[in-house]
């Protein structure tokens, strides 16, 4: 395996740095031992902050649970169009490059391990948001987002049999966790820490209770239990 070094500097809009990520509101990253046939559980840490330039400008610090996964510093920006400084990917583009990015993963993963010589692997991708936001004329009330369609081309040359690439191509779309976070009614509880008590915003959850008490059961840290979003 050849090694790769990548040039980091606090300029750097990706870098890994050398500190332990760590949040107030979730116990520490760990991943469970698992039996042979048994799911693996992979968690994503993720802190975003405001950064005091403005304008739209965040830094968001990603690690995970995943031994020697690293800590990551992702600087994220916006186009200008939308009042940022276009210095760095928004939020979507870093979304849908997890698409698709997950998906190569298993691309090569799997191709190695079904022994599918791959002499050329390239994806393309489109992915389209909608939003009733129209950068003031609308009340914040009245503003929603939404996916609208992700379409992936995957470009593929292997001199092995037709049915046979169909089959692996199917088998990395149903193993890629971020398609399958997509296609699936994943549960996304959100919680609001206001001045240091958890509450539950109104309408973000079918059991959130009028006076803004979480409607699930809180772990130490201050987070949903196991059965938040059941």
């Amino acid at each position: 395996m050849a090694d790769v070094t990548w040039l980091m500097s606090d300029q750097t809009i990706v870098r890994r740095i050398d500190a332990e990520g760590r949040q107030d509101t979730f116990d520490p990253p760990h991943l469970n031992r698992v039996k042979q046939g048994e799911r693996m559980q992979f968690d994503a840490h993720v802190n975003v902050e405001l950064l005091p330039q403005g304008q739209l400008l965040k830094k968001a610090t990603v690690f995970s649970n995943v031994p020697d996964g690293g800590t990551w510093e992702l600087i994220c920006d916006e186009g200008t169009a939308v009042g940022g400084r276009g210095t760095a990917p928004s939020p979507l583009m870093y979304f849908a490059a997890g698409l698709g990015l997950c998906l190569m993963s298993h691309v090569e993963m799997l191709a190695k391990h079904l022994g599918i010589t791959l002499t050329r692997a390239k994806l393309e991708q489109r992915t389209r948001f909608s939003t009733t936001l129209d950068l003031g004329g609308i009340h914040p009330k009245d503003v929603f987002g939404k996916g609208e369609h992700a379409e992936m081309h995957l470009i593929i040359d292997s001199d092995a049999p037709a049915p046979r690439v169909d089959r692996f191509v199917h088998w990395c779309r149903q193993a890629c966790m971020a398609i399958q976070t997509v296609l699936g009614e994943t549960s996304v509880p959100v919680m609001l820490h206001l001045n240091g008590e958890p509450r539950v915003i109104n309408g973000w959850h079918e059991h959130a209770p009028d006076d803004g008490r979480a409607p699930w059961p809180m772990s130490p840290r201050g987070v949903m239990g196991s059965d938040a979003g059941a």
